[in-house]
């Protein structure tokens, strides 16, 4: 199974943070301080799973000034857009096969 397909998927959006920020990501650019508070991961997990998703060119980074203050700020790169439909159809999928959670 060394050559399946959804393995290679995986490997560059796999993860339990990847996918939160790439599902962000998909309402625009954001910035650090926006995607910590969305998707709930550590500074520290953030970080390296923007440096990673960076490293695999499915986003870039980009200092913006803002008045007298610059920002980082995170997008889709024309590469990371191809996986848009991929999450598209994995939030469709969860969305019909979710199960209900407890209300107890």
């Amino acid at each position: 199974m060394a050559d399946c397909p959804v393995m290679t998927t995986v490997r560059v959006m796999g993860g339990k943070w990847k996918p939160r920020i790439l599902w962000h990501l998909r309402q625009g650019p954001a910035g650090f301080g926006e995607l910590h508070r969305a998707v709930g991961a550590s500074e520290r997990m953030l970080a390296r799973s923007l440096r990673e998703l960076e490293a695999c060119a499915l986003i870039t980074r980009s200092v913006v000034p803002v008045g007298g203050v610059t920002t980082t700020e995170y997008a889709y790169s024309p590469y990371g857009r191809s996986l848009i439909p991929v999450l598209d159809a994995m939030g469709q999928w969860g969305l019909e096969h979710r199960v209900p959670s407890n209300s107890n």
